[in-house]
């Protein structure tokens, strides 16, 4: 009896102990200074993203010339490089501009370079940032702002006292930025913090609706309750309400999509579009699969956006033919053209082939035909031959110039030997513009046969100084109006 008596106290000795340390392991995140992390360097550079950046650049001597300008140019000048530079994802230069970030005191330009090591989730300046977090209210606010953006990026996660302590100040200034932040950064923890947050009754409305967006993104399911008794109050404001949707969908749990089925037959088409972004989480459950399907064919053109989208990030290739049908027919613009780009994006033949007659079909405006060439040139997947054959249609034709300048602005974009004889035809034309774009097309490409007309170009004595002038720089010239015989 006494073993028996035994067993069963440790048992519940055991049991008490191990319900104290679950409840010690999800206690809600506390406020404090946050360890500032040890100085470090860029990391090495992604070779992949030097080579494309180095295919972007103007000539042989950019990279001389950029470095120049990080070492010695005006703030200004560092600014628009920088801008330039995170456009073209370009890293070859992260030791010249962590140098500068060292002894810099412009706040425009400590944002810029904020950005940029964001834009490569490089974390060579946490360090800074995590220090200004502990004390940011004497920093230019745009710094703080790209700071908290930077932190979010790179995921640092030692930061998040330092955050806390900034959303329990309650400074307007910061407060939004700073729950955006702490959802990409936190874990379990920081998710008890916002749920016990979001108890409290004096939040405006603006802090709310961050909040609400917080809690999805943290997949905060401590809050899953509390933001559906949100959604299913009518009384609610109707922002808050939209963010909860969306909040309870980005959690992922199955008993979410019940939760917005019901709520979708709603009067507000805003509130519909966000059950609709609560839904675009679920690709395999059939409930919410009809819902979005129907959103493309709603009354309200935010709906149907919506919806669209959905089909786009779920790749629901059932919803096809109801795709087509309102390309061809919906009176929205807006509404043909996401059509036109979920359609290029999921790459069905049925699709495609829907998207290379409108192409083909005289009929269809050539406003329609640009759309569609930008969708088929950014996805990649169909279409080249007959876009090839378009941009020459309107090569022989100046009353079409305005598509083929939208032809050759996307074709631009893209490296690809198809396009390399439709380089050599634009750069061939009478009109500035064209040849501009072939120039263009050449300095992304860098097609060999297109090359013998590009020195053209850059030697007609005839020529336009600004095309003269880029043509030389690409081939390397010294003074394209020295060669410009």
């Amino acid at each position: 009896m006494k073993r028996i008596l035994f067993i069963v106290l440790s048992v519940l000795f055991i049991s008490t102990v191990s319900a104290q340390n679950n409840t010690e392991d999800v206690s809600a995140s506390k406020g404090g200074f946050a360890e500032v992390p040890a100085a470090k360097r860029p990391k090495s550079v992604d070779q992949k993203k030097a080579a494309a950046a180095e295919q972007k650049d103007a000539g042989p001597d950019a990279m001389q010339k950029n470095r120049d300008i990080i070492m010695y140019g005006k703030s200004s000048e560092v600014a628009a490089l920088l801008d330039e530079l995170i456009k073209n994802d370009d890293p070859r230069f992260s030791e010249d501009i962590y140098d500068l970030f060292q002894e810099t005191k412009n706040s425009t330009v400590k944002e810029k370079i904020l950005n940029y090591f964001k834009n490569f989730e490089d974390p060579c300046i946490e360090d800074y940032a995590v220090d200004l977090m502990n004390d940011p209210y004497d920093e230019k606010l745009n710094v703080v702002k790209a700071a908290f953006e930077y932190i979010g990026a790179c995921k640092t996660k030692c930061a998040a006292p330092a955050i806390i302590t900034i959303i329990e100040g309650e400074n307007e200034a910061y407060f939004n930025d700073a729950i955006t932040t702490l959802a990409e950064i936190g874990g379990p923890q920081e998710a008890l913090f916002l749920a016990e947050y979001l108890e409290r009754d004096d939040l405006s409305i603006p802090q709310r609706q961050a909040l609400m967006r917080a809690c999805g993104k943290m997949h905060a399911v401590e809050t899953w309750g509390l933001l559906v008794e949100i959604i299913e109050n009518e009384d609610e404001n109707a922002f808050v309400r939209m963010y909860a949707a969306e909040a309870i969908g980005m959690m992922k749990l199955d008993k979410s999509v019940e939760v917005l089925v019901r709520n979708y037959d709603s009067v507000d088409p805003n509130f519909r579009q966000y059950i609709i972004k609560g839904l675009a989480n679920y690709p395999g459950n059939k409930e919410a699969v009809n819902v979005i399907i129907q959103g493309i064919k709603d009354d309200h053109w935010r709906v149907q956006q919506e919806a669209i989208k959905a089909c786009k990030e779920m790749n629901l290739t059932s919803a096809m033919p109801t795709l087509i049908h309102r390309a061809k027919n919906d009176n929205e613009k807006l509404i043909k053209n996401e059509c036109f780009s979920t359609i290029a994006y999921m790459n069905t033949s049925e699709g495609n082939k829907f998207l290379i007659e409108q192409l083909t079909d005289k009929k269809i405006a050539d406003t329609t035909k640009a759309k569609i060439v930008e969708v088929l040139v950014k996805e990649n997947h169909a279409g080249k031959k007959e876009i090839a054959a378009l941009a020459e249609e309107t090569l022989a034709d100046d009353k079409r110039k305005t598509l083929r300048y939208a032809i050759g602005k996307e074709i631009a974009k893209v490296s690809d030997p198809e396009y390399a004889s439709l380089c050599e035809k634009y750069l061939s034309s009478k009109d500035v513009q064209t040849i501009s774009l072939g120039i263009d097309m050449y300095k992304t490409g860098k097609y060999k046969n297109a090359e013998a007309k590009l020195r053209q170009v850059a030697e007609d004595p005839k020529g336009n100084a600004s095309c003269k002038k880029r043509a030389s720089n690409l081939l390397g010239l010294d003074d394209g109006d020295k060669n410009a015989k």
